[in-house]
């Protein structure tokens, strides 16, 4: 096979061509890299016209269910009846899931102009609204349960909170009043709807004629508040114009900045963004943030593992036990304590929050009190923790940092404690975790989501790869072309004179008239004779 290019100019100009296709090969890698980049830091702002403003962030398109597992009492009549001194466990039935269908959406979105000198923040309102859905629930609405009285167990506790000590007698005397005149009790029992989103208590009722008696409503629930507008949040958050390793991160909650509520400028710190999405670009080794609205301060999650979700590469980050740890074992935790010797800040397993909600003694822990201290479970009957059940996990897609898939999952408590002054609390002498509910929030990406995705994340990163590849292979292929075509044609001829050599001295007169020489034969034995 004969090459079509031998001239000298031809190599040169082969060579110069190949250099260029590679030096091109590179410079694409480096331009398509950064062109890359910046589609995804440009397309994961918070700001209208992004891709991250339509699917999940302005209106989450993602299907949201919030999963509701009631604790039900079954021995109501003799945990009532018992005496100080003997203490009768109360005995838990799970019931549910109950899922609700959760629209999330935002309102009253405000942005403030942009100029390179100023990070971009925008304002806006967190709304949410839930829907019964019966076809994936385990029971319905209608379904009854038997559980603490939140109105008998909240109003003491409210009252030791914001009442003055020198009229707190005479609150008492009212309260216990109250209760006796509507025969309440420390146990109630509802429909499960009523329990969640609303009912008329008669304490309650009696309660609001005394001291608000122009109130437009004496219904209470669970999350009647999470449901309307009144419980709806404020929130102020970078949009990622600037520094894209802000996207999404917090600036004020409720106007706050700061929290007021715990007792430590770190505890304070309002970290992380609202658990929606988090900066691009993502890196293992780091901690990821949000806010959790009923816990009223920011928690972390840790990287686990990669795990795929409709062909979209994740990474998992748990929430893991140290969040929930005592100060004993965690110092990190000892500024989430008004009193270190508290009972809740000596075991792992929870968080009191009556510090931000005047003084009502929600503890939040983990579903079944999973990596909890034995001193809760063993206080009562029906706590089956499961990490597999319960453990609180977000699937995060690294390179864009939005959520693909998440179970949020956490246990709301009322810590109850004997009381004196109330003898309708007074009847339990034991310290203790009384569980409500756990609830679950769920979010997955959708599969017609998740294509699209694909084609961004991996099919565009595909073709620049694709053009880098064959950008450096072709320019290499003419550059060693140009470069090596001149060696192999040096060694060509090379090897052609070699063989005229020999063919001529091999038709020369002169080898032709040479005789042979003789060659004698020496035996072994005459060699060794010799």
């Amino acid at each position: 096979m004969k090459c079509c290019c031998k001239s000298k100019k031809c190599l040169i100009a082969f060579g110069i061509i190949g250099a260029i296709l590679l030096a091109l090969g590179i410079v694409l890698v480096c331009i398509f890299d950064m062109l890359y980049n910046m589609i995804i830091k440009n397309q994961t702002q918070v700001v209208p016209g992004t891709i991250m403003y339509k699917l999940n962030w302005a209106e989450v398109e993602t299907p949201v269910f919030r999963k509701f597992f009631l604790f039900n009492v079954t021995n109501k009549e003799e945990f009532l009846a018992q005496t100080p001194g003997n203490y009768v466990k109360p005995i838990f039935q799970e019931i549910g899931p109950y899922v609700y269908r959760e629209y999330l959406k935002k309102d009253n979105i405000e942005y403030q102009d942009y100029n390179s000198s100023v990070l971009q923040k925008v304002f806006y309102r967190q709304t949410a609204t839930f829907f019964f859905v019966p076809e994936l629930s385990n029971g319905t609405e209608d379904d009854i349960v038997t559980s603490l009285n939140i109105i008998v167990t909240l109003i003491p506790a409210v009252m030791e909170h914001v009442i003055p000590p020198g009229l707190l007698n005479t609150a008492y005397a009212v309260f216990n009043k109250l209760v006796r005149d509507t025969n309440s009790e420390l146990l109630f029992t509802m429909t499960v709807g009523e329990y969640l989103f609303g009912f008329q208590d008669p304490l309650f009722t009696a309660i609001l004629d005394k001291l608000f008696p122009e109130a437009e409503s004496d219904i209470f629930g669970v999350f009647m508040l999470t449901n309307m507008s009144i419980g709806w949040r404020d929130y102020q958050v970078y949009t990622g114009k600037g520094d894209y390793k802000l996207t999404n991160e917090i600036v004020q909650f409720q106007n706050m900045s700061v929290l007021p509520y715990w007792f430590g400028e770190t505890c304070n710190q309002i970290n992380g963004t609202d658990g929606t999405m988090t900066a691009p670009f993502m890196n293992k080794e780091d901690r990821v943030y949000f806010y959790v609205d009923e816990m009223c301060r920011s928690i972390y999650a840790t990287y686990q593992s990669e795990q795929e979700v409709h062909k979209i590469k994740g990474w998992r980050y748990n929430v893991p036990p140290d969040v929930f740890m005592s100060p004993v074992n965690n110092e990190e935790n000892t500024c989430f304590c008004v009193d270190l010797n508290h009972v809740t800040c000596q075991h792992d397993g929870g968080n009191l929050v009556s510090s931000c909600l005047f003084g009502a003694p929600l503890f939040v822990t983990f579903p079944h009190f999973l990596y909890a201290s034995d001193y809760y479970a063993d206080k009562i009957v029906g706590m089956h923790p499961d990490e597999e059940k319960h453990q609180m996990y977000i699937i995060y897609e690294p390179t864009t940092g939005v959520v693909i898939d998440t179970e949020s999952r956490i246990q709301l408590n009322l810590f109850m404690q004997p009381n004196s002054r109330a003898p309708v609390l007074n009847q339990i002498q034991e310290e203790f975790a009384f569980p409500m509910l756990w609830l679950n929030e769920v979010a997955t990406l959708q599969e017609s989501d998740a294509s699209w995705f694909y084609l961004l994340l991996y099919r565009l990163d595909e073709l620049v790869l694709l053009v880098e590849i064959v950008a450096i292979v072709v320019g290499s292929a003419f550059l060693g072309w140009a470069i090596g075509f001149p060696l192999y044609s040096k060694q060509r001829r090379k090897s052609q004179t070699s063989n005229q050599y020999a063919s001529d001295y091999a038709m020369s007169p002169e080898k032709k008239n040479r005789k042979p020489v003789a060659v004698r034969t020496i035996s072994t034995t005459q060699l060794v004779e010799d």
